[in-house]
């Protein structure tokens, strides 16, 4: 038998339920990274715009524009992105350009709601914080926008040291 659910405030389950996951495990599913992000975008981009980015067609913006897209839509969840791509394609047929889509569209519309990761942060965080000993839904994000880690404090030996 195969049981799936979805739980914000998995504490909150008594233990006897907790219990009847165990053997497929319990698993979290956090907001989307940059790699998911670019593919969630191409995704409601070619369904809304496909003359633009329908199937084998050649990207329209360069890597650096959509750094700067990813970042700005940082936190958002797939169904906002989602959401921002449907009121561009709604705000360009209005305009007389049905089909026509331009980075500067969907800049502005983050511009126009507040994130859902951003109103509930500490309730998100909560969450985050209580699943650490969930399996991530998603991998690492290997795509060509995943940020590069780095050292939070870089370690210098003393000067005594080197001698």
């Amino acid at each position: 038998m195969l049981m799936l659910a979805t739980v914000n405030r998995l504490e909150m389950l008594p233990a006897e339920l907790i219990r009847r996951f165990d053997d497929g495990g319990i698993w979290f599913v956090d907001l989307p990274h940059s790699g998911a992000r670019y593919e969630i975008f191409n995704l409601h981009l070619a369904k809304y715009f496909p003359e633009q980015f329908g199937e084998r067609k050649e990207n329209l913006w360069s890597d650096r524009q959509w750094y700067s897209l990813l970042s700005d839509y940082a936190g958002a969840t797939s169904a906002e992105i989602a959401i921002a791509v449907k009121r561009c394609a709604e705000r360009a047929y209005c305009e007389g350009r049905p089909g026509k889509i331009e980075l500067a569209d969907l800049r502005y519309q983050r511009t126009q709601f507040v994130l859902s990761s951003e109103r509930s942060s500490e309730d998100i965080q909560g969450i985050r914080n209580k699943a650490s000993f969930a399996r991530h839904a998603s991998g690492r994000d290997g795509s060509k926008f995943a940020a590069a880690e780095q050292e939070l404090f870089e370690y210098r030996a003393p000067a005594y040291e080197k001698t």
